[in-house]
């Protein structure tokens, strides 16, 4: 295995396209490290906020599109953009919803804050 001296050397003879790539894919696997460890984020995705409501979640997410050459590769996500999420036969469905929230989910959940 090479040592992290090696790896370094390596890295630095890479073009700027290689080095964009391999940030890229660094980015990725940092992600779904932390997303094993429970943090509360999906691969690729920045969650905002999150809402419950009876059994649907509603979260409003930044997203990296996965273009190299996209803005979302060097740091800010696209969006937020609010998905649903529920449970369909032991497997998590996911949804888009837009930009905002249907206003009955979110006159709900104001209902519910209140309470």
């Amino acid at each position: 295995m090479a040592g992290l001296k090696q790896i370094k050397q390596t890295v630095k003879s890479l073009t700027p396209r290689e080095l964009r790539k391999l940030d890229e894919w660094l980015r990725e696997l940092v992600s779904g490290v932390d997303e094993s460890k429970g943090d509360g984020q999906r691969r690729g995705r920045q969650v905002v906020e999150e809402r419950t409501l009876e059994n649907k979640t509603y979260r409003l997410e930044g997203v990296r599109c996965g273009k190299e050459n996209c803005k979302c590769a060097r740091g800010r996500p696209h969006g937020p953009y609010w998905y649903s999420y529920s449970r369909v036969n032991g497997k998590v469905r996911s949804q888009y919803v837009g930009k905002q929230l249907p206003r009955e989910v979110e006159n709900e959940s104001q209902k519910r804050k209140r309470s």
